[in-house]
């Protein structure tokens, strides 16, 4: 997925955003932080230098200022770091007196040794192998490596790929396209350039698109894609109710608006299928940081939901001091 279309996401979100760390999953990562971080915050000193690499609008941040309020003197420096800028200002706001870069996690804009603390959750993954030789370079000797990652055939990859099969569902229905070719029709009858057979024709054309949506509809369900199917099926019905108390020109901006969304949630869907790694991938992961100088500490699965599915790794390693070597 792009940047933009990443920034696209996190700009459209806007409070909303700030309410969703992450969905029905957050019980088990605020588990799996808050217990790393009490573990690791009493053997910090001031000046902790802390990196959440893919921030987006400040989850783990959240997780890392929380454990950190009952720590005497943990002296917490956090930076967040994102390939979208609207994330980067919706984490400052969320969290003042943090930092904030946008940048790509595989090609970071730091030192070597610079921080003491590296955390990532879905998102150091996207940035493919060359990410982690980076995670590698900037974390000092002694310094933790922690993220939650994309499993694949997992409970989140197994939802992102449903939302993605309603999509693409939605889309071959034609609906905006052929609420679009209806509403020009209706213009094209009001000006006088076609006969109320071209209405008609397109009104057949529409109605056969809004069946094949029902289907998708009641196939997926009404919760597909965070619900944003059902919101433009209920739209256009709306709409199509009221045909002549709506401007042309809004209602086409809306479709094209429709259209765009549509094509960034299926590119975030297709990005985190991608992304998501089976059992060799992440052997290989704690190969290259084995070999990268990292002690891996834990490599398991994190279970997920009221059934306790499987549906991310966990990883956690740190990098060995100088007089280890």
């Amino acid at each position: 997925m792009r940047a933009k279309d990443w920034d696209a996401y996190w700009r459209n979100a806007g409070s909303t955003a700030e309410k969703k760390d992450g969905g029905p999953q957050d019980e088990a990562l605020e588990r799996f932080w808050l217990k790393f971080f009490t573990q690791i915050y009493p053997a910090r000193h001031t000046g902790t230098r802390l990196l959440d690499i893919a921030c987006g609008n400040g989850a783990v941040v959240r997780f890392a200022r929380v454990a950190a309020e009952p720590v005497e003197n943990s002296g917490l420096n956090i930076y967040g770091l994102d390939v979208s800028a609207s994330a980067i200002r919706l984490m400052c706001k969320r969290y003042p007196g943090t930092f904030g870069i946008a940048a790509e996690a595989a090609l970071l804009p730091f030192q070597n040794d610079a921080f003491d603390l590296v955390m990532s959750q879905f998102g150091v993954e996207y940035a493919g192998p060359d990410a982690f030789n980076e995670v590698a370079r900037i974390i000092k000797p002694g310094g933790i490596f922690a993220a939650v990652l994309h499993l694949r055939d997992g409970a989140i990859y197994r939802e992102c790929t449903a939302n993605l099969e309603a999509i693409n569902g939605m889309r071959r229905s034609n609906l905006l396209s052929s609420f679009e070719g209806l509403f020009r029709a209706a213009q094209a009858v009001q000006r006088g350039l076609g006969g109320k057979e071209m209405f008609h024709n397109a009104d057949k054309v529409f109605a056969g698109a809004v069946a094949a949506s029902e289907n998708v509809l009641q196939h997926w369900g009404k919760g597909a894609a965070d619900g944003m199917l059902f919101r433009i099926y209920s739209d256009i019905a709306h709409m199509y109710r009221r045909f002549r108390n709506y401007d042309p020109d809004e209602v086409f901006n809306w479709i094209s608006l429709m259209s765009n969304d549509l094509d960034t949630f299926a590119g975030r869907m297709s990005s985190m299928l991608k992304a998501a790694l089976d059992a060799p991938a992440v052997d290989r992961l704690i190969a290259q940081l084995t070999s990268g100088g990292f002690t891996v500490q834990t490599h398991e699965i994190l279970h997920m939901g009221r059934l306790s599915v499987p549906a991310a790794w966990t990883v956690v390693a740190q990098k060995v001091t100088s007089d280890k070597l």
